[in-house]
């Protein structure tokens, strides 16, 4: 997983050159350019569905963006050159200010002014010079799609209805010192096939087995409506943007049972009708399963997926140009396989089986394409072969699918909206047996996963992984012939559902967000998902290392336990690359996306990551590819020695960027072209009159400067926030850097005054300390025990007499010697019952005795008795009397259990 290294490089912030690429132009608004826009807006306000945002392409290191709907060109190794420059020029002027501040005050004067003319002078030239240019084409509607041939020769330009096709002029006619707007040449593809009226494009694909050079290309497009069309276009062939060489009706398809019908979609005009495919098949994207590489499957690059809106996902297989490129390798593994699956059909199946027709129908291919005369193509990177297509059994295939999945969110989230192909690793076993150098292919060609991963994202972020291991294969429709084919069954195939992850939290997701898939470099499970918000990384390259190992062992004893433990497992490893924050924001910026971010990989810009909003760019540099497979690869021994030594990676996080509210044009500039009629216009320099014309004028005003200042706010706001919050942070640092530095005195001074030997009195200090406390805290809980148990006795009455601690003394005494010895003897036990009896008696008569004592009491004393208030008088009675209760009460339980305890010696009777 790449590491970032720095978020918002300095030469793509401003003040650099490199923003005024992707920032819109600081100028008044004309009134033909008011009227254009207008009706920009008129066209684009019919479709309020969302749709993918794919307005950034690149040829190397040249990079093609959409701002205002205008077509710009830039080289981003020359940005960041003249963003070199630049900073070197500031370098040396400040090292001649320093230099010369201490000559005389009249010099410096002189010197300054000429400085700030020369400063005037350099700013009007920069205002003036910008670094990117402009691309002029005649396209009507919002471009939402650029695609770069994977020569570099052609642009393909998408609207939500054209497709148009431009002639890309080579870099060095491009840059220069004149970076005024050019006109390139353009033919529009199919003007009478993709037109207003027509079913809208939903994907633009460039073949990767096309022949592609300057003259020609091969470029596929698919509509919402399931029409497949191929394109092969040639420059100096006028005709070729006008027809397609392919064009197939997948809804007719889906349910076709010859080949010899007709699968054209219908043209321009024609009644289409009521289908219930039309909502079950409208294609929401489309991919092909490879790129041509010699490491894929050989069926990967001429399989074309598609991915329905609802879920379902097919595919057409082989789907080539009639003149298309293969690699060395393409041919001779499609024999291996062909012709090894034959053998295999023929031992085992029965002559009426459709398998073996279809395998003898992809010998048949094969051996028509084995006859023909190839060209052979030598460039300094590869070789090609150059092939014709076989017309035998047909040029359109058989509709493969539907391939579907289970899972339990699906239901509420049916819309898809991308799709994402990682072919399959090809057999190199089979394709290499018997040859004396197996060495010959590269090892990234014997590393990958034997099945064909299918990524599918959804409209609210879901990501949903799937697994199709049985591969997919070349396959026709057989001919209106007797005893051909039995009626061929579509039957749908099951994708194994690996795992689903969100990418979006619920409270980020958006109406207008369409989630977008982009490769990366280093790896072919490696890739990156855009939303309207957000970039993220996703690698399944640690679990196809541990998965393929598994398929591909010869002993079978407990693989199915392992793989399901791997499954079980984390599949995907994703990080968050890129976050756009609220602030940096525009007003009214509801229905901002993020373009679909863009890899570049240059040895001088380093492994960029590459994006921007409407307001402004958005990159984050990255470890390169080269540089995490060296660290990778290094010894164990190497990297143990560099474990104790290795530095802390710093913590990284995007700067402050301003946002564009602050330095975008004020909308009040363009207010009264855009908002007050012509004829209203008189007004504006009138006296203010009250009328409903003046109360919607000021309205609309107020309604536009409100959010303005609303946005002034919240960007004013955030940069106070984060000033805070720096000065925060500075204070934790500073104080961290103090404590430190202390630490480090105090080591310092302990080592020179040689005071090693302290630590264990020291120790010893410590424990006594705390020995100390400890008593100090156990004598302090004594007290206040001691007090708490004086409070109880004084609020419950009198303390215990010497008597009851007796008694209780003896009944210890008896439960512990009752416990101890049984057979201790009887007499005691009946010596000490006769005397509580006894005591029980006395105390008994003694308390009948006490009213007769207090009635006999006369109500008037005589002279020679003392005088005692008569309320003392009965509150010592009644003190009496609640002692004497309390010793019959502890009486009668101490009579209860001597009689419990007398029940097992009856002799005492």
């Amino acid at each position: 997983m790449p590491r970032i290294v720095d978020y918002s490089p300095p030469w793509l912030a401003r003040p650099s050159p490199g923003v005024d690429l992707f920032c819109p132009e600081a100028k008044d608004k004309s009134l033909s350019s008011s009227l254009h826009r207008d009706t920009q807006k008129a066209i684009q306000e019919p479709t309020q569905e969302p749709r993918p945002v794919r307005t950034l392409a690149r040829r190397g290191t040249e990079v093609f963006t959409v701002i205002d709907n205008q077509i710009r060109w830039a080289d981003l190794a020359r940005l960041k050159d003249e963003w070199r420059k630049g900073v070197k020029q500031k370098r040396e002027e400040s090292a001649g200010e320093a230099s010369g501040a201490d000559k005389k005050e009249n010099g410096t004067l002189e010197r300054n002014a000429a400085r700030e003319e020369s400063e005037e002078r350099e700013e009007g030239d920069t205002s003036k010079a910008s670094y990117y240019r402009a691309l002029n084409t005649p396209v009507y509607g919002k471009i939402e799609q650029l695609a770069v041939s994977p020569n570099g020769a052609f642009l393909a330009i998408t609207t939500i209805h054209t497709v148009h096709i431009a002639i890309l002029p080579d870099i060095s006619h491009l840059s220069g010192p004149d970076y005024s707007p050019i006109r390139v040449k353009t033919f529009q593809l199919g003007p009478t096939t993709h037109v207003i009226p027509e079913s809208p494009v939903v994907g633009v694909l460039w073949h990767p087995l096309g022949i592609n050079d300057t003259n020609c290309g091969c470029i596929v497009t698919v509509t919402a409506d399931s029409a497949v069309r191929l394109w092969e276009i040639d420059r100096k062939n006028h005709w070729s943007f006008d027809r397609p060489t392919l064009a197939i009706d997948l809804k007719k398809l889906v349910d076709g049972t010859s080949m010899d019908q007709d699968f054209t979609p219908l043209s321009f005009g024609q009644n289409k009708g009521f289908s219930a495919d039309s909502f079950d098949m409208e294609v929401a994207a489309a991919r092909f399963g490879g790129h041509g590489y010699e490491e894929e499957d050989a069926w990967a690059s001429m399989t074309l997926w598609v991915a329905m809106r609802t879920g379902d996902v097919y595919a057409l297989c082989p789907l080539l140009p009639s003149k298309w490129q293969a690699s060395p390798v393409t041919v001779p593994s499609l024999t291996s396989s062909i012709v090894r699956e034959l053998a295999i059909a023929q031992a085992e199946a029965i002559d009426s089986d459709d398998e073996l027709k279809a395998t003898q129908q992809q010998y048949e291919w094969l051996k028509e394409m084995d006859n023909q005369d190839i060209s052979v193509i030598e460039d300094e990177a590869m070789v090609t072969e150059i092939r014709t297509r076989p017309t035998n059994p047909s040029p359109i295939p058989r509709l493969q699918g539907p391939f579907l999945f289970e899972c339990e969110e699906l239901e509420e989230d049916t819309d898809i909206t991308d799709i994402l192909v990682i072919a399959s690793r090809a057999d190199i076993d089979d394709l290499m047996a018997g040859e004396d150098e197996p060495e010959l292919l590269s090892e990234i060609a014997q590393s990958g996963l034997s099945g064909t991963i299918i990524c599918l994202l959804t409209s609210i972020g879901t990501l949903h992984v799937c697994l199709e291991m049985d591969g997919v294969k070349g396959q026709w429709l057989p001919r209106t012939c007797k005893n051909t084919f039995s009626t061929p069954m579509s039957e749908p195939s099951e994708l194994l559902l690996l795992e689903s992850l969100e990418t979006v939290r619920a409270k980020d997701r958006q109406q207008n967000m369409w989630p977008i898939f982009s490769e990366a470099f280093g790896s072919r499970y490696e890739f990156f998902v855009t939303t309207a918000r957000t970039v993220s990384f996703f690698s399944l390259s640690s679990w196809v290392h541990r998965m393929e190992p598994e398929l591909r062992s010869e002993d079978t004893a407990g693989s199915a336990f392992r793989i399901n433990i791997i499954c079980d497992g984390e599949i995907a490893e994703r990080e968050q690359m890129l976050r756009l924050p609220p602030s940096n924001l525009a007003p009214n910026s509801d229905q901002e996306h993020l373009a679909g971010c863009l890899p570049i990989f240059d040895y001088d810009l380093g492994y960029l990551l590459l994006t921007f909003s409407p307001s402004s760019p958005c990159a984050v540099l990255l470890d390169s590819p080269e540089y995490e497979d060296f660290r990778a690869s290094m010894a164990p021994s190497d990297s143990g020695e560099l474990e104790g030594h290795a530095p802390i990676p710093a913590h990284t996080r995007p700067p402050y960027q301003v946002p564009s509210v602050l330095y975008s044009q004020s909308p009040l500039v363009s207010f009264v072209g855009e908002f007050v009629p012509h004829g209203h216009r008189h007004t504006l320099k009138e006296p203010v009159r009250l009328s409903p014309s003046t109360l919607e004028l000021f309205t609309s005003a107020h309604r536009i400067l409100s959010a303005y200042t609303h946005a002034l706010e919240v960007a004013a706001s955030d940069l106070f926030r984060r000033c805070e919050r720096l000065q925060g942070e500075m204070r934790g640092q500073l104080t961290q850097l103090v404590e430190v530095g202390e630490r480090i005195h105090d080591v310092s001074n302990g080592t020179v005054r040689g005071t090693v030997r302290k630590a264990p009195v020291d120790r010893e200090q410590a424990l006594s300390s705390r020995l100390n406390a400890a008593q100090t805290r156990q004598k302090e809980l004594t007290e206040r025990y001691n007090n708490i148990r004086l409070r109880i006795i004084k609020a419950g009455g009198r303390p215990i007499s010497e008597k009851e601690k007796v008694w209780m003394k003896e009944v210890d005494t008896l439960s512990t010697s009752i416990g101890e010895d049984d057979g201790k003897a009887k007499g005691e036990l009946t010596e000490r019952l006769e005397t509580a009896t006894t005591l029980a008696k006395e105390l008994l008569s003694d308390m009948k005795n006490i009213p007769d004592v207090v009635d006999s009491t006369p109500s008037t004393p005589s002279t020679t008795q003392p005088k005692v208030p008569q309320r003392l008088q009965k509150a010592k009675v009644a003190d009496a009397m609640n002692m004497v209760e309390r010793e019959s009460a502890v009486i009668d339980a101490i009579t209860s259990r001597l009689e419990r305890l007398s029940s097992n010696f009856p002799d005492l009777e």
